[in-house]
């Protein structure tokens, strides 16, 4: 196999856990009760088979009202260490919900629109030539239906093993795009739902092109800073590098961390259980009444949250990256991630207003996650 091809069929085998699994809530067996904000034994054996039989930790975060609890399993390092609330994993794909909040936000700001076209915010020297190409919007990009691939096909030139998006610069996304010049779209943009980080990472790019900034720092700027996310980080200081979990591949070996460079909007950030939570929290207040020093935020979450467009799945919709699905009467918002060597969900019950958040330092089954994050919903539900 030419080396080129080479690493892109790696590249293409690990990024695979970055990918949104679009399911129905269907629901493992009921669960028992979870006592108002405090853990119950359900959640402790929840936990724990998360990290059995493989290296890794794993941390729940339960959201009930205003109150919070987080229960800690297995082992962050070697050393033996358990993770805490304020353990940093890789969290992938939940990147994605921070990106389509920046855009809500640009939208409340009335900097951009959901139907701003692509071709006018990319570099003069940058041709998409196409017809249908050219009537992309970052609105088509928010919602997986601008019939980019799920990655961009001159990946493998640069990949690296074990840290697939590192070198991917603006330059080779750039490339891509004049590329599309002779090349056929799979579908007419906003004709269909298609999972892409390769869309995602180009709306943040754009974002923070837009923003004359980098994508970390826009983060910062308009979502983290103002929601108090001081762990949701690209890069990590040397003290948040100490809190940093080490991932594990799918045979239980020690995997090194990912990088992002033009496509961090696509899966770069780390976070903590404590931020995410917050993160939550701050969802679900904006559903309940947008107030306060963060109103123009909170309204755009709402926008964000708002379901959009459908998937292909009859219980699931996606808004700006969130995607929405329904079960037994209960509409219920996530978001679910993993990198090379972890895996992560958040959730947001609509009615209830309970929130969980699962972040695994191991590269499980995404529908172990995703079943994970589910089962605790469904607990917290039966009080």
């Amino acid at each position: 196999m030419p080396r080129v091809r080479m690493l892109l069929s790696t590249g293409r085998a690990v990024v695979y856990g970055l990918c949104a699994t679009v399911l129905g809530l269907a629901l493992v067996a009921k669960s028992p009760q979870v006592a108002r904000g405090q853990p119950a034994p359900v959640v402790d054996s929840i936990g724990q088979a998360l990290v059995e039989n493989h290296p890794g930790g794993a941390v729940i975060g339960l959201l009930r009202g205003d109150t919070t609890a987080v229960r800690a399993f297995g082992a962050v390092d070697s050393t033996g260490r358990r993770p805490t609330a304020r353990t940093l994993f890789e969290m992938g794909s939940i990147t994605k919900t921070f990106t389509g909040l920046l855009l809500a936000d640009a939208i409340e700001r009335g900097e951009l629109g959901r139907s701003t076209l692509v071709t006018t915010l990319l570099p003069d020297s940058v041709t998409v030539g196409t017809a249908d190409s050219t009537t992309m919007t970052l609105g088509h990009l928010a919602t997986h239906r601008s019939g980019l691939p799920r990655l961009p096909s001159n990946l493998g030139a640069t990949a690296r093993p074990g840290d697939p998006y590192a070198a991917y610069g603006d330059s080779a996304l750039y490339a891509f795009l004049d590329f599309l010049d002779d090349y056929t779209l799979s579908r007419a943009p906003g004709a269909k739902y298609e999972y892409s980080n390769l869309g995602m990472g180009l709306l943040g790019q754009l974002l923070a092109r837009r923003a004359d900034t980098t994508y970390a720092a826009l983060v910062r700027r308009r979502i983290t800073g103002p929601l108090g996310l001081p762990d949701t980080r690209v890069h990590l200081s040397p003290e948040r590098a100490d809190r940093f979990a080490q991932g594990h591949d799918r045979m239980g070996r020690p995997t090194p961390p990912w990088h992002f460079e033009a496509l961090a909007g696509a899966g770069a950030l780390r976070s903590t259980a404590a931020d995410l939570l917050t993160y939550l929290r701050a969802h679900r207040h904006a559903l309940e009444a947008a107030s306060g020093p963060t109103l123009a935020l909170q309204q755009a979450m709402r926008r964000a949250l708002r379901p959009r467009a459908p998937t292909g799945r009859d219980s699931t919709r996606v808004g700006l990256a969130w995607h929405q699905s329904t079960r037994d009467g209960h509409a219920v918002l996530w978001h679910n991630g993993g990198t090379g060597g972890f895996r992560s969900v958040v959730a947001l019950d609509r009615e209830t207003g309970d929130g969980v958040v699962v972040l695994v330092s191991a590269a499980l089954p995404s529908r172990t996650v995703l079943k994970t994050g589910r089962a605790l919903l469904r607990a917290l539900r039966s009080d």
